[in-house]
């Protein structure tokens, strides 16, 4: 089975906006052209089904030393941006095409259009824990192959666990300012001083799109076991920041990490002011 890495590059839409057509120039010599227009993003299609045959990091992507116990290391930016404040891409929980903030590109963040189950909440064909929800597999971590960080950025990258996230929580100070006029919060090690910038990129739901400058939501690759409808996130505005959860469903970008010189369990403790009893809500709880 083919699987589509999304490579999204600001520079080339820029140019394409500004542009009549799209050209593509292949290796027979010919030349294919598109509208402009009709281009919606620029894609790349690898055979296969194997894992191990991942995306390539763009140029400027880093992996920063923060002096984590495990040894673990942070991205300098969100998959899909090409700088540290950009907020890059929003990817459904376990799916690893994303998407920008532009509504119209026709995707909605619902159980309808979710991959992971047929078209409903209690219908979940893969990371279900609870037989009401669907199919039970017991997965409470993503497969490689469904590890947006790893798909399109390679085998160097993946999504922090939960546990990871409390890592870096735990072992930094935080503060919320301002990078290039983008609002986020800087994680500052306590040990060696080095930093990562996250922006308030907000979220997408069914079609909309919410938060952006005032709110960060950002995906592990962790679920919760007891409501498989609910994957853990790290969730900060301008006054904290703590371990959260979001639905499945809901579109919230990420930044990867890498360079994993120790084993950290996968499941996380448990926030304890996290909430998870949830119902028609798309965050587990409204703080920390």
């Amino acid at each position: 089975m083919k699987k589509t890495f999304l490579l999204i590059a600001s520079a080339l839409l820029s140019l394409a906006a500004g542009a009549q057509t799209v050209d593509v120039h292949k290796t027979d010599g010919t030349t294919v052209s598109y509208p402009a227009s009709d281009v919606s993003y620029i894609g790349f299609t690898a055979g296969g089904g194997d894992p191990t045959t991942p995306g390539t990091a763009p140029a400027g992507a880093a992996a920063i030393d923060l002096g984590l116990p495990s040894g673990t290391k942070w991205a300098n930016m969100n998959v899909g941006a090409t700088t540290p404040e950009g907020y890059g891409l929003y990817f459904a929980w376990g799916e690893t095409v994303g998407y920008g903030s532009d509504t119209s590109d026709g995707r909605s963040f619902d159980w309808a259009s979710y991959k992971w189950c047929n078209g409903s909440y209690d219908t979940q064909t893969k990371y279900c824990t609870v037989s009401s929800y669907g199919t039970v597999d017991n997965k409470t971590v993503l497969d490689l192959e469904d590890d947006a960080a790893y798909v399109n950025w390679g085998a160097k990258w993946r999504m922090p666990t939960i546990t990871e996230i409390q890592e870096l929580l735990n072992n930094t100070t935080s503060e919320w300012t301002t990078q290039n006029g983008v609002y986020g919060r800087k994680f500052t090690s306590k040990s060696n001083g080095n930093s990562v910038f996250l922006p308030a990129a907000g979220y997408r739901y069914g079609s909309y799109v919410g938060s952006q400058a005032s709110y960060g939501y950002y995906w592990s690759s962790s679920l919760i076991e007891s409501l498989s409808s609910y994957a853990r996130d790290l969730y900060f505005d301008s006054g904290d920041q703590c371990a959260n959860s979001a639905a499945a469903t809901a579109g919230l970008p990420f930044a990867p990490c890498s360079e994993i010189s120790a084993s950290f369990p996968s499941d996380a403790t448990r926030d304890p002011n996290m909430r998870e009893n949830p119902t028609q809500a798309i965050f587990a709880c409204a703080g920390c």
